[in-house]
């Protein structure tokens, strides 16, 4: 293997990763030393018999023609029996100066040989020069394109090897780090760097189109609906419409007793009127909790009548209390509805401005006729719930029949 082909293998070496940068320069200074040096230098002149395919004395000396005495004698050329020691430098100076020329000759001494003359000499044909193989190698510092982010193959970020070069093309005899020098150029760079900055544009530009698609469609939507100053929700049911109870008597019952609807079962001991007075005292558990009979008696109660009873599964209650006026009864169911904490709406049950809340075996609701809230309770066992809730159909039934709401919202 010549030095050439050993510089060869140790770029690809390199290249493949197999050995390091400091390993690349130590093994390739000492190629090129042993090409000046030593017997190995691949093609070198040398002297004596082993000096590589120069053309010996004699009869085997392949035909060169020898100069003639006179020649010898010029006082500018002394005899040496070894050649001059090879330098890069030199050989590229040279070669730039004799231009490659294959004509050019060189004058070596001529070996002493038994029965001839010691002085004369001979002209033999030199080989051109190698080739330039550029400056002499340096210490290796950072290539360029060293650790790029997105490259593979090589450390320079370069998948192509030296010796994957076209024999033809100028690079093909680049040796070390002038094969390199163009491996390091960023022209992937900038095509994965403009790349990644069209792919960024596309994404702006599609979530650009997005919002703007979204923004008109709200807008169409807030244009189309009513100015109510609230939007349908997608993921709540749409409300039910409540049923519509009987037709509003525009006349007011004449007292309270007037307002209620007869109750089966046996009777509770307090059926009958309300005043005041029983509700302030022995009778205000009749009006609970205790917050609603309070607002009562601070709004102006008048009069009242309970009407339950006692003993009996479910328990019913019902209560029909006399305000001063429409707005005063309106305003105490409102606050009796709004004390039913824990109880779920019963839409089922419900009409138009009768609110039915439920929790197990109780139904409650409280509605307004002219200038009376109107209580009605249906209470029985967790078991029982069924029983409890028909009773509590069948008894508000009967009393919107006879005293429909007046207040419908």
């Amino acid at each position: 293997m010549t030095w050439q082909d050993e510089l060869q293998h140790l770029d690809a070496e390199l290249a493949a990763g197999r050995i390091s940068a400091e390993e690349y320069r130590q093994r390739r200074d000492a190629v090129l030393g042993r090409s000046q040096n030593g017997p190995s230098s691949g093609g070198f002149p040398q002297q004596g018999p082993s000096s590589g395919g120069f053309p010996q004395q004699g009869p085997s000396s392949g035909g060169f023609p020898q100069q003639s005495a006179p020649e010898a004698a010029q006082p500018q050329q002394q005899p040496n029996p070894f050649p001059p020691a090879f330098s890069w430098g030199d050989a590229a100076q040279a070669g730039q100066q004799q231009g490659g020329s294959e004509d050019a000759t060189q004058v070596v001494p001529k070996p002493v040989q038994q029965g001839g003359d010691s002085e004369s000499t001979q002209v033999v044909n030199v080989p051109p020069p190698p080739p330039a193989w550029g400056p002499p190698p340096q210490p290796w510092g950072p290539q360029q394109g060293w650790n790029v982010a997105g490259n593979v193959g090589t450390p320079w970020g370069d998948a192509e090897l030296p010796h994957t070069t076209d024999p033809g093309g100028p690079d093909w005899m680049r040796q070390g780090p002038e094969v390199f020098e163009a491996a390091g150029k960023p022209g992937k760079g900038k095509l994965i760097a403009g790349l990644s900055i069209g792919a960024v544009l596309v994404v702006v530009l599609a979530v650009a189109v997005v919002f703007y698609v979204t923004s008109s469609g709200d807008s169409t939507s807030s244009q189309a609906q009513p100015s109510t100053g609230q939007r349908p929700s997608a993921t709540q049911p749409p409300t039910r419409t409540l049923p519509t109870p009987p037709p509003a008597n525009p006349q007011p019952p004449a007292n309270s007793q007037e307002v209620l609807v007869p109750v089966a079962g046996p009777p509770h001991p307090w059926n009958g009127a309300l005043d005041v007075p029983g509700l302030q005292g022995a009778k205000a558990g009749l009006l609970q909790p205790r917050p609603v009979l309070d607002f009562a008696l601070q709004n102006g109660l008048v009069d009242g009548w309970f009407t339950g009873t006692d003993g009996a599964t479910p328990r019913v209650t019902m209560l029909a209390l006399h305000m001063p006026d429409g707005n005063g009864a309106y305003n105490l169911a409102q606050e009796y509805l709004k004390a039913q904490q824990g109880l779920s709406d019963e839409d089922a049950l419900s009409y138009q401005g009768v609110k039915v809340v439920s929790a197990g075996g109780t139904f409650r609701t409280a509605y307004v006729v002219h200038s009376w809230a109107v209580i009605i309770d249906v209470s029985g066992p967790g078991e029982q719930k069924q029983v409890a809730r028909d009773a509590f159909k069948s008894l508000l039934d009967q009393q919107l029949a006879h005293m429909p709401p007046t207040v419908r919202k």
